[in-house]
């Protein structure tokens, strides 16, 4: 069985679950009249605030339904709660499949749809449910708070749920990538932990509100807006520098006519190599983020060395072998950059060690900083120099080959290899085609 069959399985198990347990307590989910004034307002607040999320990074978000949904587990009876939270999920899946299918003007892919619609739903219902269970056999209530220690007993319902549907998420997406889920969770979650921690919070005081004023629900969205232009702005100001440092790195490459956009591209043979090596969608990015600003440490290399027309003496070899090191210093006050600081630093290190700036052994680095030397080594054999023509796409493949085990990490290589050398043969060099990035 393939990773994709086990993943599909896997997540058509969680959703048919929920729904057994969904109909099996189908009684247990009748609303009263006066139910309604609070279940409604908080279904439609569920699913504007997933129609409008913020997106963090390549694949990541936040949204404030995370707000909305812990307060519906604080204020319904646990199987109201979770039927809600599931409903709302699944709701969103369908909107979301509709628009890409005008979008895309293609047979919708069935199959595909009613899997992510049983499952977002199934794991969101089973989440919500051992949290809104875990309240009522412990007895508390957001309506009749007792103790200080029921505000633990809230906030262990609040991890619950929280950790309960990323994990069923990671462990879908190990099933299909064959990695490990418990990484994967960790990986993906380093960035945004404390946002949801601050949505469950709002989750919580908008409960608070609503029981003081049951007429108007609503106002449990009020905080959660508030966080969210909060966290949008923050997120913005991020994305600005971080557009800053990679207009700086562009400047970098312009000021050596030989290098124009070297950094764009070796970012685009670094995402391809990534993919290929099966790295996790938050260590993509990160790849790619590194490449685009690897060499910006070059912005302090003199012109006399940086544009020297000829080969670099011994003496300005180790100026320019600085670089990283720069690169590093120049990029460390930005907390935007704070988990590619390494990949910048190591990327003229070899897999024997004879790298600088610190002469690390590949078996010493990660894998995800063993790409960008043989993305940024592809990129430079197939550029002129002023000092060297071009080589050609099956001059620079065969250099990799020689070089794998010695200067660059095999595994890497046979990565490199298998996306780029559909280029070979081609005797001059073209950019890398969508195609090769996507396979």
């Amino acid at each position: 069985m393939s990773p994709r069959q086990r993943s599909e399985l896997y997540r058509l198990g969680v959703g048919a679950a929920a729904l057994a347990i969904l109909v099996a307590t189908g009684s247990r989910l009748v609303v009263r009249g006066e139910d309604w004034l609070l279940v409604a307002p908080i279904a439609l607040a569920g699913i504007l605030a997933l129609e409008f999320p913020i997106h963090v990074g390549l694949s990541q978000k936040v949204s404030v339904a995370s707000a909305v949904f812990f307060a519906a587990v604080l204020l319904l009876p646990a199987w109201q709660a979770a039927a809600l939270v599931g409903a709302v999920q699944a709701t969103d899946i369908c909107i979301a499949a509709v628009r890409k299918v005008r979008r895309s003007r293609e047979r919708p892919p069935y199959r595909a749809i009613a899997i992510n619609i049983l499952f977002n739903g199934g794991q969101a219902y089973l989440s919500a449910l051992a949290a809104g269970l875990l309240l009522s056999a412990a007895g508390v209530s957001v309506r009749n708070l007792a103790q200080a220690a029921d505000l633990l007993v809230i906030a262990c319902a609040g991890a619950v749920m929280y950790f309960g549907n990323v994990f069923l998420v990671a462990l879908a997406i190990g099933l299909g990538t064959a990695r490990n889920p418990i990484r994967l969770l960790l990986s993906t979650q380093k960035l945004i932990y404390l946002q949801f921690a601050c949505l469950y919070a709002v989750g919580l005081f908008a409960a608070f509100a609503v029981v003081r004023w049951p007429l108007v629900p609503m106002l449990a969205i009020i905080p959660g807006v508030l966080v969210y232009h909060s966290l949008k702005q923050r997120i913005e100001l991020d994305k600005e520098g971080m557009r800053a440092m990679e207009r700086m790195a562009d400047e970098v490459d312009r000021r050596d006519p030989y290098t124009f956009q070297h950094s764009q591209r070796v970012a685009v043979y670094a995402h391809a190599i990534a993919r290929k090596l099966g790295l996790s969608p938050a260590e993509i990015e990160l790849v790619e983020l590194a490449a685009k600003v690897h060499d910006i440490g070059k912005i302090r290399i003199p012109d006399s060395i940086l544009l020297k027309p000829d080969r670099l003496t011994h003496e300005e070899k180790r100026v320019m072998d600085t670089h990283p090191r720069l690169g590093f210093d120049i990029l460390k006050p930005f907390a935007a950059y704070g988990k590619v600081l390494e990949l910048v630093l190591s990327h003229h290190e070899r897999y024997d060690g004879r790298g600088y700036p610190n002469g690390t052994i590949g078996k010493r680095l990660l894998l995800i900083a063993q790409v960008i030397p043989v993305a940024d080594s592809l990129d430079a054999m197939t550029t002129a120099r002023a000092y060297r023509p071009a080589r050609s796409w099956s001059a620079a493949i065969a250099e990799l080959r020689r070089g794998s085990g010695t200067q660059w990490n095999p595994t890497v290589v046979d990565a490199a290899l298998a996306v780029l050398s559909q280029e070979e043969g081609a005797g001059t060099r073209r950019p890398l085609r969508a195609s090769a990035v996507a396979s």
